[in-house]
């Protein structure tokens, strides 16, 4: 492990067989935190790591070496330890015990999901943490089903129903924060799963701005002329998941700050607000407020841009072409392998040819990948295979962004992860601005391969692969977890 001086308790997970160690009245009392446990040292993060007294009281508790690290800012730890050891939980063992617990321990790991899963014998709780399934603690059949009855009861949910899939809301306060958990809920063989949404301004107050999103260099450039444009539309493909939301939501600050623009946003559901920006909740169990009713009455609210969450069928896709032509600046996600095959999908609803040609600016592929931990990433040789992949990225444009030393970047796991290899995610894209070009393809009738072959020769745009192997080679990411989510193999042209 690396010799940490500067720990940032905003990009660290805590095991809680670390925090475990030390009692969480004594970590409040004296204003510490355990960190990292490894070959019997106690790495513990401190108010005062000059106070030899804590020091040796901390040893003869834990009966460890320990290694006491300064905090740089005394006002965030002293708000990472009560995050970490809240000390007003509710009677032990009752449902409300276990969701304040699980809850917590989402926040402490930045996870974005809760799972609540039946068994033939119980129930298990499961934490999605950057896109991965994590088990955090079994759970028997009355508790599992107090749980479940408890968090509906909140969301306000009708308990008494359980063969119908039924979604709803609750909002907490956590350290001064509102949180919001969505709530949704499916009947199962073995019963009803529950699965909780984590959305909180910390969680994603780093994504704001698109300069954060991680875009290359490249790619920024290209998107930033795709905005510029004042109609026309802007659409985001990607599985569930996979961030398109996110951006979206950073285009639209990118407007909103101006203050000079009415935007209205058509949402299912809507995920955070935004300043500035009226946002519509779709009722997905009320015909009264569809997608394409809402977005019929949105046009004669004389908005600027229009964000539709999702285009899903002809009579949506119809109105947002409609609203672009008639001068409209129109956000929205499909969804599509790559970022050829939106302008093909668009197609197979029924839009002409020539209308699509004549409104979309810009086409978006996504992914998220994880980023490898900063605490216990170390930079290897590549074996033959990974030589060849990284040969065959020599020829995209992204090479010329990156400082290649036949070193790639290896997650291993540490404490500081929780034992995991990674910390966080980033994205990958691929975009096709669709120029007059294009606009002649898409007339011609060319389909996803031809446009994708025109896009990665002809115009020498990063595909997704590129752009995840420049974040490779850069450190925000492994070929292990790029290979995850697209394929490698140079030849295969439609990821």
């Amino acid at each position: 492990m690396k010799d940490i001086k500067n720990i940032d308790l905003n990009k660290i997970r805590i095991s809680s067989d670390v925090l475990e160690l030390i009692p969480g009245a004594f970590c409040r009392r004296m204003q510490v935190l355990p960190l990292a446990e490894e070959g019997g040292v106690l790495s513990v993060l401190m108010a005062d790591a000059s106070n030899f007294d804590t020091v040796g009281k901390i040893e003869n508790l834990t009966q460890l070496l320990v290694r006491p690290i300064q905090a740089d800012d005394i006002e965030q730890l002293s708000l990472a330890v009560k995050r970490y050891y809240p000390d007003s939980y509710r009677n032990a063992g009752t449902a409300e015990h276990i969701f304040d617990t699980v809850v917590n321990r989402a926040l402490q790991m930045k996870c974005s999901d809760i799972h609540l899963s039946p068994t033939h014998d119980g129930g298990e709780v499961k934490l999605r943490l950057d896109g991965k399934i994590h088990k955090e603690l079994e759970l028997s059949t009355t508790a599992m089903m107090e749980l479940v009855s408890f968090i509906k009861v909140m969301a306000g949910l009708d308990i008494s129903e359980k063969r119908v899939p039924l979604d709803g809301s609750i909002t907490i306060t956590s350290e001064g924060e509102d949180l919001n958990l969505r709530i949704a809920t499916v009947p199962t063989v073995y019963g009803e799963h529950l699965t909780m949404r984590l959305l909180s301004g910390r969680m994603i107050s780093g994504l704001n701005n698109l300069e954060n999103l991680g875009m290359s260099h490249t790619h920024y450039e290209i998107y930033s002329k795709a905005l510029a444009i004042p109609n026309g539309i802007i659409l985001l493909s990607g599985p569930t998941g996979s961030g398109k939301t996110t951006t979206l939501y950073a285009s639209l600050r990118k407007f909103s700050v101006r203050g000079d623009l009415h935007i209205i946003t058509i949402e299912d559901p809507v995920e955070m607000p935004i300043e500035n920006v009226t946002q519509i909740k779709i009722d997905a169990d009320d015909d009264r407020v569809s997608f394409s009713k809402a977005l019929k009455s949105v046009l004669r609210h004389d908005p600027d841009i229009i964000m539709i969450g999702e285009i899903r069928d002809f009579e949506t896709a119809d109105i947002a072409v409609k609203s672009a032509l008639t001068g409209h600046l129109v956000f929205s996600t499909l969804h599509t392998n790559s970022a050829p095959g939106i302008l093909t999908r668009l197609i197979n609803l029924g839009i002409s040819p020539f209308l699509v040609a004549a409104t979309l600016n810009i086409a978006v592929a996504q992914r998220l990948v994880r980023k490898p931990c900063t605490y216990c990433m170390e930079w290897v040789e590549p074996d033959k295979k990974e030589s060849e992949i990284i040969a065959t990225f020599m020829n995209s444009p992204l090479a010329s962004q990156v400082k290649y030393e036949e070193k790639v970047p290896k997650a291993n796991g540490c404490s500081y992860c929780a034992e995991t290899g990674y910390s966080g995610r980033t994205a990958v894209y691929e975009m096709l601005p669709v120029d007059d070009h294009i606009k002649q393809m898409i007339i011609a009738g060319a389909g996803e391969v031809e446009l994708y072959r025109e896009m990665r020769e002809s115009y020498t745009l990063p595909t997704l692969r590129d752009d995840g192997i420049y974040k490779v080679l850069n450190g925000f990411t492994t070929l292990e977890e790029l290979e995850s989510i697209c394929s490698l193999n140079y030849n295969h042209k439609v990821d």
